[in-house]
């Protein structure tokens, strides 16, 4: 049996840890050309292998020019773009009266104008190959609201409406676009606000009426979702919020 994305090459964004680093190297294990975004040069070494079908870069991914350069520098690298990951995200906890208009600010250009920027510069790219995959990431907060997450959760139905536009728009040209919606998974984007909502041993304890399989979700789990969603398994998969959340949103 083949890998699921021999041949292809692939972004993603947000790769320095969590989903995004087991992600970008889950994709590469999976037969993937693919160029990796972080936001810290700290993050670099994490994203060594011994071939030269992952590469790393230092992207902001809120500035258009850096977007645009690294979209460029694949294609000129890999002669072509079938798929972007646009996983970068911030979460800063609070209700709107903790939120400064500052945080507002900041959630939103990373979480969506960097989910814009991507979308917008690969399309072109993805035009010219014939079509291909973008996987904007959302959340379980893309269609629910939880407590202490105002600007993160608004962010995150931002991403999902985004996306369903850029389905309906590009759909009859090869392009799919679907929103992955993550339940709990236990990275450090997530240690704000559990630690806001009364610490670890609170999370653990209450987790199992959470989320009902009863733990968090692994990032690797998360990362099947994303190689199955850029694969040819996919190509009658757009506009969706595909949720992998353990059963959260079952009795929604």
């Amino acid at each position: 049996m083949g890998q699921l994305l021999e041949g292809k090459t692939v972004i993603i964004t947000g790769a320095g840890g969590g989903i995004g680093l087991a992600t970008a190297l889950h994709l590469h294990d999976e037969g993937a050309q693919v160029v990796a975004t972080v936001h810290s040069e700290a993050s670099l070494p994490q994203l060594k292998v011994d071939d030269d079908r992952l590469i790393a870069k230092v992207v902001d991914v809120t500035d258009e020019e850096q977007v645009k350069s690294v979209i460029d520098f694949t294609v000129q690298t890999f002669g072509k773009l079938d798929g972007i990951v646009n996983n970068a995200g911030v979460l800063k906890p609070g209700t709107i009266l903790d939120a400064s208009v500052e945080d507002f600010q900041k959630t939103f250009d990373v979480n969506v104008k960097g989910v814009f920027l991507g979308t917008k510069y690969a399309i072109p790219e993805l035009l010219k190959a014939g079509g291909g995959s973008i996987v904007n990431f959302g959340s379980i907060n893309s269609i629910g609201a939880e407590k202490l997450l105002t600007t993160y959760t608004a962010s995150k139905g931002a991403v999902l409406t985004l996306t369903k536009a850029v389905a309906l728009d590009f759909g009859a040209q090869g392009i799919r676009a679907n929103t992955l919606c993550p339940g709990f998974v236990d990275t450090p984007l997530n240690v704000p606000h559990y630690t806001a909502l009364g610490g670890r041993d609170e999370l653990e304890a209450g987790l199992p009426d959470f989320q009902p399989i009863g733990r968090a979700i692994l990032p690797i789990e998360i990362a099947h979702s994303v190689a199955f969603l850029l694969s040819d398994h996919s190509t009658a998969i757009t506009g969706t919020a595909f949720v992998v959340d353990g059963g959260v949103l079952a009795g929604a």
